[in-house]
């Protein structure tokens, strides 16, 4: 990821079971999106990126990093939903309930 951009997908499927879908007239309503978010991280020295290693918080995460935490601090640029990055793009799918 060192001075590189990457982009970060999450897919979502609304099913509104009791809701009519508009086409058919019955249900279930069923809504879907896919939000991309292109972030660039800065590059890095060998150092920095054996300490983030060495703090354990890249394990268990999509990407092995998370935005929220230490690793935020190498991103130079961000271009999207920082939410979507977080792990769920909470205003696209607000707006895909309206």
């Amino acid at each position: 990821l060192s001075g590189r951009e990457h982009q970060v997908h999450t897919g979502v499927v609304l099913v509104l079971p009791q809701q009519p879908d508009p086409a058919t007239g019955s249900p279930p309503l069923i809504r879907s999106f896919v939000t991309t978010t292109h972030v660039t991280f800065d590059t890095l020295p060998d150092e920095a990126i054996r300490a983030y290693i060495a703090t354990g918080e890249p394990f268990g995460k999509a990407g092995s990093y998370g935005i929220q935490g230490a690793a935020g601090a190498f991103v130079s640029g961000l271009r999207g939903c920082y939410f979507n990055v977080v792990g769920f793009p909470l205003h696209r799918c607000v707006c895909a309930l309206r």
